[in-house]
């Protein structure tokens, strides 16, 4: 009579399933989850799951159990419209006619249920961070100089370093020969305006106003609200972070009041290895 209960209780397609909220829009966690081949950075350790493929917000996998393959859906979807749910689902039949059989076939799913819930956290985990999903560590602080001594050049091509930091001497001599203390790195703004010309904006903060005379000028920052971005790495890797930083603005609907700017913390002459070169990336933001 017991084994009869068992047949009957267990079901015969058992469900299994789980989902989980992440403070972050769908938009951005479906474009960060989509780049599979980060998953290690997150993935546990004691779990074997491979992608197999994608589809919009859909990414199909393989979850390796005691050398069995279970395929696994993961999808993101809208839960308002700065949060989303991460969720899997997979499902298993149950209909061997041996209650025993039963038994350990339910008993294995609950085993893949908690293999699937472990990764699940550990995907919300990285998910519901800023650099989770856009692969940089986004900070919202504020603008610290308000006063820089700038020099502008339109060029035909985007200018070499040798350029750039011809200007950065020029304004460095100028500073200097007006007696005024310098506040910070230089700041370098390169911008395409068409097929011929490039705008190259490149700025030095100082600690007061003063007079200035052409080809300089002196600009005035609001103190206001700046995202920023610190990075180690070559100007592939600061092209990235400001590709990251606009979608980072795109998502949470923010709007910019002014060109975004990279300062230069090392001498990217004097340290000719570009893998150590250290830059940080301000976005103004309203």
């Amino acid at each position: 009579m017991g084994l009869m209960a068992v047949y009957f209780l267990v079901p015969k397609l058992i469900s299994i399933k789980g989902s989980q909220l992440v403070h972050q829009s769908a938009p951005s966690v479906i474009r960060g989850m989509m780049q599979t081949a980060k998953w290690s950075e997150w993935m546990p350790k004691e779990t074997t799951l491979n992608v197999t493929g994608t589809m919009v917000a859909t990414i199909q996998t393989e979850l390796t159990l005691d050398a069995i393959k279970i395929p696994v859906e993961f999808s993101i979807i809208d839960d308002t419209s700065t949060n989303a749910i991460i969720g899997f689902e997979t499902s298993m039949e149950n209909t061997n006619w041996s209650p025993i059989a039963r038994v350990q076939n339910y008993l294995f799913a609950k085993k893949i249920q908690g293999q699937l819930d472990l990764i699940l956290s550990a995907a919300g985990n990285y998910y519901n961070t800023v650099k989770g999903v856009y692969g940089f560590d986004i900070q919202e602080t504020r603008v610290q100089d308000s006063s820089l001594i700038a020099l502008d050049q339109v060029l035909m091509d985007t200018p070499t370093l040798v350029q750039v930091y011809d200007m950065i001497a020029q304004i460095e001599q100028y500073i200097a020969a007006q007696n005024v203390k310098v506040k910070n790195d230089p700041m370098v703004n390169i911008t395409r305006i068409n097929e011929n010309e490039v705008f190259t904006q490149v700025a030095i903060p100082i600690e007061k106003d003063i007079q200035v005379k052409p080809p300089f000028s002196l600009k005035k920052m609001v103190l206001g609200k700046l995202l920023s971005v610190s990075v180690t790495g070559d100007a592939a890797t600061v092209y990235n972070a400001l590709l990251a930083t606009k979608q980072y603005l795109g998502d949470k609907q923010r709007t910019s009041p002014a060109i975004p700017y990279v300062i230069y913390n090392t001498n990217r002459i004097k340290e000719p290895d570009a893998q150590k070169w250290k830059s940080t990336i301000n976005y103004p933001v309203f």
